[in-house]
């Protein structure tokens, strides 16, 4: 691989052996996949630094469509900066869209036409279905060659993402999740007798907002990005909880950086 001054997204760590895990090791090598097995703790020894592939795997449910600017836009705009950073290494990447099923997929691949592609194939993308994670277990048990798994999404499925994010592990995939949310679900601003309608089942209902459902609400947001965020930590993926308004290209920058 020719040397190039670009942060690196595809490299990663040729698989040696594994050993007993010892207090004082980093909780991130720790092989869930045998822990799953065999309920016993061991760490990944690694023999030299390999390429692999980065797949932006994107939450493309209704869901997605909410917000102004809406979660899918920065969804875009994330997954298109991390193709360009992974172009400019000279690394290889795909893309798969989700829902409750799996949209159509792109396959790693390097090269000024790949990137092409995947631009113009983020461009086409619009929410459609509901949002459930556990596709990614499909995804993950078809034979994808091990690589950084970049899942974009707003996590709000009411279940899958531990399925989904622990099939990845399983799969030994690296993986990141940014879960992206509304300014409007981060901080409601409505009050009131209104009508709710949920965006991806079409199903609504008349509901008094006042201060305390407000409080309530946002307690159990709090609560679900919590347990989210400590899914995630416990298992060594990098998290980052990001509003639709925010900066792509900060967010990128921010995620290379905890990756050197």
């Amino acid at each position: 691989m020719v040397p190039h001054p670009s942060p690196r997204l595809g490299l990663s760590l040729e698989f040696a052996d594994h050993r007993p895990y010892q207090p004082g090791d980093d909780y991130r090598q720790i092989d869930w996949a045998v822990y799953a097995r065999q309920r016993r703790l061991v760490t990944k020894v690694y023999s030299r630094e390999v390429e692999a592939p980065l797949y932006l795997l994107l939450d493309v449910s209704r869901s997605m469509g909410y917000g102004v600017p809406s979660k899918l836009a920065l969804a875009v705009r994330l997954a298109a900066a991390l193709a360009f950073v992974a172009h400019r290494g000279l690394d290889r990447f795909g893309l798969q869209s989700f829902s409750a099923e799996l949209g159509p997929a792109l396959p790693p691949a390097r090269g000024r036409g790949q990137l092409s592609r995947v631009l113009r194939a983020l461009a086409a993308l619009a929410p459609e279905g509901t949002t459930s994670l556990s596709s990614l277990r499909d995804w993950s048990e078809a034979g994808h060659e091990p690589g950084l798994a970049v899942v974009i999404s707003d996590f709000l499925a009411p279940q899958g993402a531990a399925e989904g994010l622990g099939a990845l592990l399983l799969a030994r995939h690296q993986v990141v999740a940014l879960q992206v949310l509304a300014p409007e679900e981060l901080s409601p601003g409505l009050k009131g007798l209104l009508r709710l309608v949920d965006v991806e089942t079409g199903r609504g209902r008349v509901v008094a907002l006042g201060a305390r459902a407000l409080r309530a609400y946002r307690e159990a947001l709090a609560a679900h990005n919590r347990a989210l965020a400590e899914f995630c930590l416990a298992r060594g993926i990098p998290y980052r909880l990001l509003p639709s308004t925010a900066d792509p290209v900060e967010a990128v920058l921010a995620l290379l950086s905890r990756r050197r």
